[in-house]
């Protein structure tokens, strides 16, 4: 019975979790990608924090923080922002505990630098299982229950985001979020980002994430998307999500 089902969800999120193990990569400056700003205004005032995604910001078997930060400055700069001279680099990083080494390289880097800034790990993981699109009704009564029980808990991550991007704190802060590839977990958490706080809809995400490489994001990672997207629809009240494709 219930030590089954247990059994089960436990190896479906280690096989999620292996799955979302990318190869290694070094960072790519080109998948970096300026998410969000705060404050948002109509006056000349500056933006005090930003808000980045991106791919692993690792080079050569160290973290590249210099290049990372070149690369936000440049894509800011793009966008007509300005970064300040002097801010607080967070690192907020999708990895798993298959990619152990790379996550001990952000780690160290901050634990050695801690004037830099800080280091945040949320796993994520996706999901294997495809929202039932034809069937509404059962979406309706059991997507508060997967999406608040599962892996990922995507609201909370869209509370802590965004409560890193609207603080007040000493300095500037620069959020730079990744996974390996910069497209499927880093995406599935960008595109909700999206949706909820950047008035994107399911689609408008999903044009975004298709093309950070040449490849559409793994079907996990937009599986949980979706489910979010229905989440937001029929629990918090966004009318049009448009989350069937």
């Amino acid at each position: 019975g219930s030590y089954v089902c247990s059994f089960v969800f436990l190896l479906i999120v280690l096989v999620s979790i292996h799955t979302r193990s990318c190869n290694a990569e070094d960072f790519h400056p080109e998948r970096t990608l300026l998410m969000d700003y705060y404050p948002r205004t109509n006056t000349t005032s500056r933006p005090r924090n930003f808000l980045f995604r991106g791919n692993m910001p690792i080079i050569n078997g160290t973290f590249g923080y210099s290049s990372v930060v070149d690369t936000m400055r440049k894509v800011a700069t793009a966008n007509k922002l300005t970064i300040p001279d002097s801010f607080i680099f967070v690192d907020v990083s999708y990895l798993n505990i298959f990619e152990e080494k790379d996550l001990k390289i952000e780690k160290d880097f901050f634990k050695a630098n801690p004037d830099r800034g800080r280091f945040y790990n949320k796993v994520i993981v996706g999901t294997v299982i495809v929202p039932p699109e034809d069937h509404p009704d059962f979406i309706k009564k059991y997507v508060k229950i997967y999406i608040e029980d599962s892996f990922d808990k995507i609201p909370d991550l869209m509370v802590f985001i965004r409560e890193l991007l609207t603080g007040v704190e000493s300095k500037s802060v620069v959020i730079y979020t990744h996974c390996e590839a910069g497209t499927d977990r880093t995406g599935e958490i960008s595109g909700a980002y999206y949706m909820k706080f950047l008035n994107m809809t399911f689609t408008d995400a999903l044009q975004i994430d298709n093309h950070i490489q040449h490849r559409d994001m793994y079907h996990d990672s937009r599986n949980a998307l979706q489910w979010y997207c229905f989440y937001l629809h029929f629990i918090e009240g966004f009318d049009s999500l448009k989350c069937q494709v």
